[in-house]
């Protein structure tokens, strides 16, 4: 069952901080603990739980994200 992610919504990554994240609807504005912000767009187009580009992604489900860094360890966190 899809459930229709928050407009704004605030992510726990446990000792890795917390992501913020701001949906608008075709893509999200991601900002991390360190204050670094992303928009991300829904890829594909049509999706409404996965975005990303370049070597950035973020996957939501339900009360759990999952945060993408080229070059870093993913990051599961919930909400």
């Amino acid at each position: 069952m899809a459930t229709t992610q928050p407009r704004h919504a605030t992510y726990n990554c446990g000792e890795d901080g917390a992501i913020s994240v701001e949906n608008r609807s075709s893509s999200v504005r991601l900002v991390e603990a360190e204050g670094d912000s992303y928009e991300l767009p829904a890829s594909p187009p049509t999706q409404t739980s996965r975005y990303g580009e370049g070597g950035l992604a973020l996957v939501v489900e339900g009360r759990e994200a999952l945060w993408m860094k080229a070059g870093s360890e993913p990051l599961t966190c919930v909400r």
